[in-house]
């Protein structure tokens, strides 16, 4: 079935944040911080408020007086205390923290009033990097905490060092993910008004999760949640980067209150690289022990995380401690070990992006399977094979409390092989090396954990979806969901399974999403959730809804199957008489046919041992990648990559190799151009796409996708796949450019296999270029 929204997004007709102009519409510019840790001494808004146009100029001082309240991560202690005020205060502790708002008739005098503004900064000594940030005598970004630590965290199996000392084989690395950003096509934005009249507050968001914002708002303007109405339109893209809740998006509404005018802010690209969230920023250090077969007998890790400055609601915490929960993967490690050390610096705070934690986890767990097939000199999918989570049983209890429900991993890897033509591969790359060319191939195992819960670290954050589904009296259909798409086709997805659940065709039913006025309360999109919990809401609904209907059907001597296609002519009859002639309903039976299900599998509740399954399902996929390498230039090339995936029931199988191949290009991009870096003083070096490259349509080679799905127990059958193929790529492909070079010695333990990046690990070996060949290709001898 053809995406049903594609008509409207494609033909230019989709309604995104910039598409709600009103009447008296007002815009909103920040002065953001242009250091990365300085004192704020005095701000002068004179020049500034009398500019021709300028409605308001606000400090942090208005915002306390209007009645504006502080933001808080709501996290308990080991956790670090940490609320913040929708401006700076006091301190700004990040290059982009906004410290004034200017509200003005017209966007581009809202920034230059801005240019007017005179803020007096005392600098203080920036701290960028965790290593900077947890050295003696650092300076503190909160001095009252003692430390720039946010918190410190440790977990482990009973037996983890006993095992690793009595391992036959120990391997101590470290490897590191860096800093990239998810980076939406429409930033961060979001435009109020308050009618004074209703005392109702309207805000209109590019967010992933408005029931959510809506509480975030509501609490910082001081207002009751029935008070404020949250509407996300289309969206163009969010890559979790919207789960979060932004100063700016409060500071919207606080301001439509004070000034009494709508008044609209969108994110800039400048704004969007520097001052929203960055992600990924971790270093592992990693102690293994193996065996003569390749198995791991016991893992440890060292987390380190730079959470930038940490003032995201949910925190920025979230990832890292996704990442510490999933460092087994699908694999069978009888005793794994963590310890997390999150730490605070002077950078943008770093949050949420597609994968959330689990791509850093991935990295570590399939380096290690590498390095131990290097040192036993096997075949990596051997040592890959020897690892895997068995068959039996379901649910596999992990070490973090994960009760995973996936379906046979061997049975994937054989279809991984036959599809991917692994060993035609290995024979390949044989030849090719013959001929002094540089072939690798890379290998991933991921179990992702989907549909997550995260009430007991998040508080606002659950498992569970609403959703209302109706048959209107002409039977037609409407679907209202609580969750968010992005992109992703959620109108097709809900319309698919409303249709197939009540009997009708797909074209009968509207899907609507993203209002709160419409649903009591939703979660949103985020985690690989929504056609899991979204779709579970709506099946439960349905099925409600047909046996009612059939009921009805009973009692008018119609026939209505429990399952399948329903007859038009029933349908209609049923709809009528649910609606408008209640006389005729069986006993029992109340009028119309509407109705609106909570939904949650029960599955992530916290058990006797005290241990939690944090996520309602698991899906599973293997992955293969093989790419050439250029030496002397350090250009990647893809020569092909296939994915098995197992997301549970397919429900329209476009959609799902359309997620696969975004999230492809997206880890593609992580590794091969993508990274947000900072000078030694804290200042931002990425502020536009001149700074930070991201692949084109033409950079990225299709992605096989091969489904071999296993229905989950969640209604429905549903396992999710939105994140998988961007947790999986950058381990895979990092497997894939060693491998490759690694006939010249070549070890790689971070995701930068950017062109430099590459060069300098060759050179490091001592290889250099043939000089002929180098000018062959009209390059400059840099044998230097």
């Amino acid at each position: 079935m053809p995406r049903t929204e594609d008509a409207r997004l494609l033909t230019g007709l989709g309604r995104y944040l910039a598409d709600h102009d009103v009447a008296g519409l007002h815009h909103v510019a920040f002065a953001r911080s242009t250091l990365a840790h300085a004192d704020i001494a005095g701000i002068d808004v004179a020049a500034a408020a009398t500019l021709d146009g300028v409605v308001a100029v606000v400090t942090a001082a208005d915002l306390r007086a209007a009645g504006a309240r502080p933001l808080s991560h709501r996290l308990a202690p080991p956790y670090q205390p940490l609320s913040w005020e929708l401006l700076a205060v006091d301190r700004v502790r990040h290059v982009g923290e906004p410290v004034v708002a200017v509200v003005a008739a017209s966007r581009a005098v809202a920034e230059d009033a801005v240019e007017l503004l005179d803020i007096d900064y005392r600098e203080l000594p920036p701290v960028v990097g965790p290593a900077a940030a947890m050295a003696p005598g650092a300076p503190l970004l909160y001095p009252e905490w003692g430390t720039n630590e946010f918190v410190h965290l440790e977990g482990s199996t009973a037996g983890v060092e006993e095992a690793l000392a009595a391992a036959p084989h120990r391997l101590q690395e470290s490897f590191e993910s860096h800093r990239v950003i998810g980076l939406p096509l429409e930033a961060h934005g979001a435009q109020g008004s308050w009618d004074p009249a209703r005392g109702q507050l309207t805000l209109i968001s590019s967010a992933q999760q408005p029931h959510q914002l809506r509480s975030v708002v509501a609490e910082a303007c001081g207002l009751r949640e029935a008070a404020v109405r949250v509407i996300s339109p289309d969206m163009g893209g969010g890559f979790g980067n919207k789960q979060h809740f932004t100063r700016e998006e409060c500071l919207v509404g606080m301001l439509a209150i004070m000034t009494g005018r709508p008044l609209r802010w969108s994110a800039d690209r400048t704004e969007a690289l520097t001052a929203s969230v960055h992600s990924r920023p971790q270093v592992h250090h990693v102690d293994a022990g193996f065996d003569d077969r390749g198995r791991v007998v016991a893992l440890r890790v060292a987390v380190t995380s730079d959470l930038g400055h940490p003032v995201l609601y949910f925190s920025g915490i979230g990832p890292s401690l996704v990442t510490v929960g999933a460092l087994s993967g699908g694999y069978a490690f009888p005793e794994v070990g963590w310890s997390l050390s999150a730490v605070a610096t002077t950078t943008c705070p770093v949050g949420a992006y597609r994968g959330f934690g689990q791509p850093q986890a991935h990295l570590s767990t399939e380096r290690v399977l590498d390095r131990i097939a290097q040192r036993l000199g096997v075949d990596p999918l051997d040592v890959r094979r020897a690892n895997l989570l068995p068959a039996e049983p379901r649910p596999w209890r992990t070490y973090s409390g994960g009760l995973v429900d996936c379906g046979d991993l061997h049975a994937m890897v054989d279809t991984l092989v036959a599809e991917f033509g692994y060993h035609e591969w290995r024979h390949r790359q044989a030849e090719a090396r013959s001929a002094g060319r540089h072939l690798g191939v890379g290998l991933s195992t991921l179990v992702q954990g989907t549909a997550p819960n995260q009430h007991d670290t998040a508080a606002r954050f659950g498992s569970l979806e609403t959703a209302m589904v109706t048959v209107l009296p002409d039977a037609t259909v409407t679907v209202a969901v609580g969750t968010k798409s992005q992109g992703q086709g959620h109108e097709t997805v809900f319309a698919q399974i409303a249709a197939d659940a009540l009997g009708v065709g797909p074209e009968a039913v509207t899907v609507a999403d993203g209002d709160t006025g419409r649903l009591p309360y939703g979660q949103g999109t985020w985690g690989s959730r929504s056609t899991v919990m979204g779709g579970g809401a709506v099946v439960t609904a349905c099925r409600r809804l047909r046996a009612r209907m059939a009921a009805i059907a009973a009692h008018l001597g119609l026939t209505l199957p429990e399952e399948g296609p329903v007859d038009a002519d029933v349908l209609a009859a049923v709809a009528a008489t649910a609606w408008w002639v209640q006389h005729r309903l069986p006993p029992g039976v109340e009028p119309g046919l509407s109705t609106t299900v909570t939904y949650t599998p029960g599955r992530t509740n916290p058990s006797a041992d005290g241990l939690q399954n944090h996520d309602e399902t698991y899906s599973s996929h293997m992955t293969a990648v093989a790419v050439e390498v250029d030496p002397a230039t350090g250009s990647v090339t893809v020569l092909d990559a296939l994915c098995v995936s197992d997301c549970g029931v397919v429900v329209n199988p476009t959609l799902v190799e359309g997620q696969h191949q975004g999230a492809f290009a997206q880890g593609l991009g992580n590794v091969l151009w993508e990274e947000v870096r900072y000078s030694p003083d804290g200042q931002p070096l990425c502020a536009t796409l001149l700074d930070y490259t991201i692949p084109s349509s033409l950079d990225v080679p299709r992605l096989r996708v091969v489904h071999q799905p296993t229905p989950s127990a969640t209604a429905g059958g549903f396992r999710g796949v939105g994140e998988a193929g961007l947790i999986a790529l950058p381990a895979a492909m990092v497997g894939a450019v060693e491998d490759a070079l690694s006939p010249l010695g070549v070890r790689l333990n971070s995701t930068r296999l950017h062109p430099p990046a590459i060069r300098a690990a060759v050179r490091a070996t001592g290889w250099r270029p043939d000089p002929a060949a180098w000018a062959a290709a009209g390059l400059e001898d840099r044998r230097r």
